[in-house]
């Protein structure tokens, strides 16, 4: 879950500093009146309005352990003013005091039940400690006392980080017009676009993302700027097989940032959709330089394997899954690979990935067909024979599989065993594949009088 650092901010002018400000003179108030009272008996008014006043100003000063205990003092004379409790809250938490600060809100509650504010930062002390479910307990308190922005928009935030999309939708329609500054509008269109897209509601995703870009463009802040919003409009025009609509967004960025690995990934895999191999080649490469997780470079190593073989660049691309392959224990890895080497007729090589590839893992089923048709290749016949009878245990309705079974026992000379499979070959296939079917139909008449001869 992410809060922008501007929303951030302006939750804590609104949720925090205004609060502040407004019990500041409710406190004023009531101490005036405690005062007054007091002054008459010590004269000493002025000396305990200092204490609060003190605190206020150290808090905002950002001297937050001096705060903490100038609020101490102000209480001690007046147990009452949950400003004060409010204020000692905002410190407390900010010096790194989270469950004193837990407290102090509790206090100021008591005294003043109807203090939202103290809900929302209440809840905003808990998200700062990841702990969602509670926190959404306290912004719905807020909610149920007044209905502001804040209330609505965290706990939805709350909602999305507790896997609850549907609840954080419904918080977040209601954010939606209470919210007074563009930014905190664009916030709600972008987070509603992210969950329509995960939702792969594409139309509606598309709309609150534009509504977003738009209100952020329309500040000084994110004038003429690339957002992230462009990323999330780029990906959802990807996804939704606009290509062009993705370039326009992406490439200027793109051009401009080659060292961001998230942007020259989607690039590279937006330019391999278009056609456009030897550009997707260059934006792969950018990604694997600059990407510094692993498993995202091995992914994107793929990627690139198998751009280079739809270029005609299949030697290389073998290199490049070569050198992974040394040290992976991924069987798909090495089943690549062997594809790979099975396409340039290096049939050994291929043999052994293969067999290494269902070493790691025996149910592969693609595995078996393919290292089947490689030691067809090699005319090592009762190999093949294993390998596709053991796809044929996993895949029973493949007719190529008895085919090449077919073969296979032809050319080992066992007529009964071939006529069979040939047999069953005609029958699942029904005529779909016209050069199988009439080899076919040729050796069974052979393998017939063959049989009939003995």
């Amino acid at each position: 879950m992410f809060l922008s650092k501007k929303t951030v901010e302006i939750f804590l002018l609104i949720a925090v500093i205004q609060p502040c400000v407004l019990l500041n003179g409710q406190a004023q108030k009531k101490t005036a009146a405690k005062s007054s009272t007091a002054e008459t008996q010590t004269g000493s008014k002025s000396e305990r309005l200092s204490h609060f006043e003190a605190a206020e100003k150290l808090l905002k000063e950002g001297k937050f352990l001096e705060s903490i205990g100038e609020y101490k003092l102000s209480l001690a004379d007046h147990p009452e003013n949950e400003a004060a409790y409010f204020g000692m809250a905002l410190a407390q938490a900010q010096a790194g005091f989270p469950a004193d600060a837990a407290q102090s809100y509790e206090a100021a509650l008591k005294i003043n039940p109807q203090l939202w504010e103290a809900e929302i930062n209440w809840g905003m002390l808990l998200f700062s400690q990841q702990d969602f479910s509670n926190a959404v307990i306290h912004f719905r308190k807020a909610q149920s006392l007044k209905k502001s922005f804040q209330s609505y928009y965290l706990a939805a935030k709350m909602l999305e980080s507790l896997g609850r999309p549907l609840e954080a939708e419904s918080s977040y329609l209601e954010a939606l017009p209470l919210a007074q500054e563009d930014l905190e509008k664009a916030d709600v269109h972008a987070s509603l676009g992210a969950i329509y897209f995960k939702d792969k509601k594409w139309n509606e995703s598309e709309k609150q993302l534009l509504a977003a870009r738009q209100l952020k463009r329309s500040t000084n802040e994110a004038k003429g700027e690339f957002s992230p919003l462009d990323l999330e409009l780029a990906q959802l025009y990807f996804e939704t097989g606009q290509t062009d609509k993705s370039v326009a967004f992406l490439k200027p960025f793109a051009d401009g940032h080659p060292e961001d690995p998230e942007v020259q990934e989607l690039m590279a895999r937006i330019l391999y959709q278009k056609g456009d191999l030897k550009a997707a080649i260059k934006s792969y490469e950018l990604a694997m330089k600059h990407q510094p997780e692993r498993d995202r470079r091995q992914s994107l190593l793929m990627q690139l394997a198998e751009a280079y073989q739809q270029l005609g660049r299949t030697a290389e691309a073998i290199q490049l899954i070569q050198e992974l392959s040394k040290t992976s224990s991924d069987p798909k890895i090495h089943f690549n690979l062997g594809t790979l080497q099975l396409h340039q007729k290096e049939y050994m090589a291929a043999e052994q990935s293969f067999l290494r590839a269902l070493q790691l893992k025996p149910d592969l089923v693609e595995c078996y067909s393919n290292l089947g048709s490689v030691f067809m290749l090699q005319e090592k016949y009762p190999e093949a024979i294993g390998a596709f009878l053991r796809f044929r245990q996993l895949r029973p309705e493949i007719p190529g599989t008895y085919f090449y079974l077919g073969i296979a026992y032809d050319k080992l000379n066992d007529a009964a065993n071939a006529l069979s499979y040939y047999q069953r070959f005609l029958e699942l296939d029904q005529g779909k594949s016209d050069k199988q079917t009439f080899q076919a139909k040729e050796r069974m008449k052979v393998l017939e009088k063959k049989i009939k001869k003995r």
